[in-house]
């Protein structure tokens, strides 16, 4: 296997390489993946493994990347010993060989199929579709609905296939109280923890128009696309397999409208095409994370500029809550921020990133 990476000069690659090696030897995003936890473990100990890790591009976020080109590539149904480990390609009901033993079989299938995942890794994004994070926008969606006069534009940006711009078409049933369509395919259900009472999900506003941003939407029409997203949900979660194949199901008849293209370019003109003053809500989960560092302010004054034409609320699912609005947190989630038109921004709730709970804490 190579150790270089392409067109990095040595000390710029030592310390591209060392940046990687802390991520997968710490990578606490993983936390229903054992597998992963320990091939990362591998990762991190092989200088040829980092380097291959290394060649997505800027701005995507190397554990995920890599592994989900891994992924694909087993799905496809190539023929190696690391099948055997992942319990998605070795299918429900039946066990998959110990992660803990995984780390020489991924050495092997890297060093025999290195051309394969460099064209995967370099040119793919990471496009995860969390179809549970429908329940975050439908919940902000219901706080919209007591404060929009009238129908809201709703825009996703990094939409990826745009499915949870369907969430109208979904079940949902959250602490044992069930809201949407309860003959939808897609039945969403999470858990409901703290004190503050749950809102009423079927209370939402009258929807205008939807639409989605994202650097290279998903079509769910193409079979390559599709398993694309099912690359990037890891290996062990069958239920959530599930539920993406029975959302792409649904969406594949009716896909939303997707621009192309970044949303720092394509935000600002966007804005100019919306009625003037009618109220519009834009919606991102686990986005901001993949925009470099340097392009940050530039993402969120190209999200600010669609308030420029009409009302703005602005819905997010991205980091830990700061400050944390419970007084004992007991569990690790992100905020489900809402930044309404005045400037005020509001922690709605307290949410597992893939929106498995929702912790509910009396209004300030």
């Amino acid at each position: 296997m190579s150790d270089k990476i392409t067109g990095v000069g040595p000390e710029a690659q030592r310390e591209r390489r060392e940046q990687l090696r802390q991520l997968f030897t710490t990578p606490n995003e993983f936390t229903s993946s054992p597998l992963y936890r320990a091939l990362s473990r591998t990762v991190a100990a092989e200088d040829g493994l980092l380097d291959l890790a290394g060649r997505g591009r800027h701005g995507q976020y190397p554990t995920f990347l890599f592994f989900g080109a891994v992924h694909q590539l087993l799905l496809s149904g190539v023929d190696h010993p690391l099948a055997g480990y992942f319990p998605s390609v070795v299918g429900p009901g039946r066990d998959a060989a110990p992660a803990e033993e995984a780390g020489p079989a991924l050495v092997a299938f890297c060093e025999q199929y290195e051309r394969e995942l460099t064209e995967v890794i370099s040119t793919r994004l990471v496009q995860t579709n969390q179809v549970q994070r429908a329940l975050g926008l439908r919940f902000g969606l219901n706080t919209i609905a007591a404060q929009a006069a009238g129908p809201v534009h709703l825009i996703e940006v990094g939409t990826s296939a745009g499915l949870n711009l369907r969430f109208d078409r979904y079940g949902y049933t959250v602490g044992g109280r069930s809201f949407g369509d309860p003959a939808s395919a897609v039945q969403l259900v999470a858990e409901h923890y703290g004190p503050g009472p749950l809102p009423d999900l079927d209370v939402l506003p009258d929807v205008a128009s939807v639409l989605g941003v994202d650097l290279n939407p998903i079509d769910v029409r193409d079979p390559d696309a599709r398993r694309w997203l099912e690359a990037l949900v890891w290996p062990e979660n069958h239920d959530q397999r599930a539920l993406l194949a029975a959302a792409i199901d649904l969406t594949v008849a009716d896909p939303p409208r997707i621009l192309a293209g970044d949303a720092i370019d394509v935000l600002p003109g966007l804005a100019r095409t919306l009625p003037a003053g009618e109220p519009r809500v834009v919606f991102h989960s686990a986005t901001r994370m993949h925009v470099p560092d340097h392009r940050l302010a530039a993402f969120d004054a190209a999200i600010a500029s669609l308030g420029e034409t009409g009302p703005l609320w602005w819905l997010s699912v991205e980091e830990a809550p700061d400050p944390d609005p419970r007084p004992s947190p007991t569990r690790h989630g992100a905020a489900l921020n809402l930044r309404t038109p005045d400037g005020e921004r509001h922690i709605l709730a307290v949410v597992e990133g893939h929106l498995r709970w929702v912790e509910t804490f009396p209004a300030a």
